[in-house]
């Protein structure tokens, strides 16, 4: 039972459409998807730019408060934006990795234990506050002050790493193949150094 031309023509056609159409379906959904992404990645990094220039901003006060013992004067009707991070945290969970929103979140809590380690220290009621190491208020604030610059550092470190992934090489690649494919207990021979 073999197919006539006509048969043959009819069905290669209908092929062929097929073909043409399922190939246009799948890189308009590609392309559609690709889009998505570049939308969804141009968010998050502008997510990412406000997380880094809020944490700056906050490092360089917390810095000048440890130095001079007092916050800078601001002109009258100025916002800080590290007042308020409840809108920064909500657009860092749309857009940001958990890792990254668990560590702004230490790092914005570690902020406020050294601002209330500094309103202690410096509303205390026995002596007057003093830039000193004899003053228990001011070492636990600057206990507070060096939690919260490691909790800014792993911030920035997580921050730099999704924003910059490491590239592995092809050698690392092919070392770390290795690695897994050895068999547990066998070592290899080292080579002995001639006398």
């Amino acid at each position: 039972m073999g197919l006539t031309p006509a048969e043959a023509a009819l069905t290669g056609t209908a092929f062929g459409a097929l073909a043409t159409f399922s190939s246009a379906w799948l890189i308009q959904r590609a392309t559609t998807r690709r889009e998505h992404e570049n939308r969804v990645w141009d968010r998050r990094m502008a997510v990412y730019d406000e997380v880094m220039i809020a944490v700056r901003r906050m490092a360089d006060l917390r810095e000048t408060v440890r130095r001079t013992g007092a916050f800078p004067e601001r002109p009258p009707g100025t916002t800080v934006p590290a007042d308020d991070m409840s809108p920064l945290l909500a657009r860092l969970e749309i857009y940001g990795s958990d890792a990254l929103l668990t560590a702004c979140k230490r790092a914005f809590a570690a902020r406020r234990r050294w601002k209330l380690a500094w309103g202690s220290w410096c509303t205390q009621q026995d002596n007057n506050p003093r830039i000193s190491d004899n003053d228990p208020y001011w070492v636990e604030f600057k206990k507070t002050v060096k939690k919260s610059r490691k909790a800014d550092h792993r911030l920035l470190a997580l921050l730099r790493a999704e924003i910059h992934p490491e590239r592995i090489s092809m050698r690392q690649k092919w070392l770390a193949r290795l690695k897994r494919s050895r068999v547990p207990g066998i070592r290899r021979a080292r080579p002995v150094a001639p006398d």
